[in-house]
Order: C-alpha cells, then sequence, then structure tokens
C-alpha cells in the first residue's frame, strides 16, 4: 500500500460499536509546488479506508523531524501544546491556559487574546460528564454528539450530567468536582485494559443530590455576581464504547517518534487518539504538525 505522507492531525472516528478510525493529515500547496515552505492553507486528508483492517499487521511510522504549525501552517522548530509554534501558542486564544482551566477565562475582563474566537467556541451549550476511561473522571465537552470526546479519551464508559450555557461555567463546576474526583484520564491504565467496573448511574445520582444543595456564582462584566444557572440531563442510559482491539501492549510504554527511531511494530488495537502495538504505544495527538510517514508492511 502506498505510504501516506503528510502532517499529522489526528485520527476522526466513527461509531462507537466498535470504534472506527481514520488517518488525517495534512499538506501544503506550497510544498506540492516546489516552492520553498512558508505559510500557506493545509489541504486536509483523510484515508480512504479504516485503521481498524491493519490490527494484526506490522506497521512503519516514521518522521523526518519537519513540523508546520497547525494554526498558521509555517515551519517550526518545536511543537507547542501539540502542534502550534511558538508564536501561534503564545497569541492565540485556542492555547490560552484558560483552555485547560476554563473556571479561569477572562474573556469578561475584556483580556481575551480573541474575543471573536471566545464568543464562537467558548460561549455556548456544554456538556459535563462523567466517564469511566482509567477510572471514574469528570470532564467537560462542547461536542454533539457528546460521545465524540468520550472517544478522544479512551472512555469506555460515559454519561452526561448535566449542559451550562458556557464553557467558563462548565469549568467553574468542573473545578468543583474535581475536588471529589480526577479530572484526568491517567493513560498507562488506560492503554492497558478496561477499567474496573462501576456504577456511573449510581454515581450520577449521588453526585446531582450533592450538587442540587451547592450554590455557584461567577463574576461578570460590571463586577456583579451571576449564579450559575444548570440543567441536570435526565438520561438514565449509559453510554458503552467498544475500542478496535485484539490484546493489549505487553509493555506499558509511549514510543517516542524523532528521525532516528522509526515505529515498526504490530498494530494490536486503537483506542482513544492511541495506537497500540505489542511493545508500546504512541499517542498520535502529541505529533500533531509533525511530517511522517504511515503504511502497512
Amino acid at each position: 500500500m502506498k505510504p501516506m505522507i503528510g502532517y499529522v492531525r489526528m485520527m476522526e472516528h466513527e461509531g462507537l460499536a466498535p470504534v472506527g478510525y481514520k488517518w488525517c493529515y495534512a499538506t501544503y500547496t506550497d510544498e506540492a509546488t516546489g516552492k520553498k515552505p512558508e505559510k500557506s492553507e493545509p489541504i486536509e486528508n483523510l484515508s480512504d479506508f479504516f485503521l481498524n483492517s491493519w490490527i494484526g499487521k506490522k506497521i512503519h511510522l516514521s518522521t523526518n523531524g519537519k513540523i508546520r504549525c497547525v494554526d498558521c501552517g509555517k515551519l517550526t522548530s518545536k511543537s507547542f501544546n501539540q502542534g502550534s509554534c511558538f508564536q501561534c501558542f503564545s497569541t492565540k486564544a485556542c492555547n490560552d491556559l484558560c483552555i485547560m482551566r476554563p473556571e479561569t477565562c477572562h474573556h469578561h475582563k475584556g483580556t481575551c487574546r480573541e474575543p471573536e474566537w471566545g464568543d464562537t467556541n467558548c460561549f455556548k451549550k456544554h456538556t459535563v460528564y462523567f466517564a469511566n476511561s482509567s477510572g471514574l473522571k469528570v470532564g467537560i465537552t462542547k461536542e454533539n454528539p457528546v460521545s465524540n470526546r468520550w472517544v478522544d479519551q479512551g472512555a469506555r464508559f460515559a454519561v452526561p450530567l448535566m449542559e451550562v450555557e458556557s464553557r467558563r461555567e462548565a469549568g467553574i463546576i468542573e473545578n468543583y468536582l474535581s475536588g471529589f474526583l480526577p479530572d484526568k484520564t491517567t493513560w498507562q491504565k488506560m492503554v492497558a485494559g478496561d477499567p474496573p467496573e462501576m456504577d456511573l448511574k449510581k454515581e450520577k445520582e449521588k453526585f446531582l443530590r450533592h450538587l442540587e444543595k451547592q450554590s455557584f456564582e461567577m463574576e461578570m462584566k460590571t463586577g456583579k455576581k451571576k449564579e450559575i444557572a444548570w440543567k441536570s440531563d435526565l438520561s438514565e442510559k449509559i453510554v458503552e464504547i467498544q475500542y478496535p482491539i485484539v490484546s493489549f501492549p505487553k509493555k506499558i510504554k509511549s514510543y517516542k517518534l524523532d528521525e532516528s527511531n522509526p515505529i515498526e511494530d504490530i498494530l494490536v488495537g486503537i483506542k482513544g487518539q492511541y495506537l497500540l502495538f505489542e511493545n508500546g504505544v504512541i499517542n498520535i495527538r502529541s505529533y500533531s504538525g509533525y511530517q511522517t510517514s504511515l503504511y502497512a508492511l
């Protein structure tokens, strides 16, 4: 099969039983025409087959060390925040601290790096949810369907908890709940096997009863406080996600991809944004913007 050569984006996915994965990568017009690489719009490419069909085969994945910023498209010697050049990392709203800690959103103070981007991406309905990926965790997302986020983090079971009107509101409630539950997935446990079973419905009901007794406020542009209104999700269905995995890695180690270290190993599964091999795993999102070559041997 012809190698897929381009700058990694992430793995696109569809379905839940099991999840189907496709390879997403970008090429650039300036390189295709032989011109000196510069800032240019990416041409997005998607594999015309599911990577699931490669499970059980030996896979080659390598990089030549070239990196193009996923935000502006220019060449960069180092990747920041999974694919950005330093300038975009320092100036883009999508790379600000409040993306990782949404309760620290400062849009209302007039200091957002890109107010229009914030209006479009942060001031829309967000879901607070519980997921079981490496154990029970709390998270938030604006994704619709919410399951897109669950798949990306490798959750096996998940359930929506509530809906709020903005990312900041979701972040304030998530930050409160993180005092009781983790808000991060432990990747080593996630790629090692299925998480321990737990009653997500029971946990949801328990925490909703607790939250109903709490009051959450946030500061507005005027300096006054506003109480956060939230709407509990009445769905009782627990979503189960099945990943294309025939076995789990013998060694839980993270492959490091660079010019001198191509990966050639048997693909045994895909979970979240991880390719699982017999002897290690690699987080594809960590290499966003890297030019790679991927093919089955």
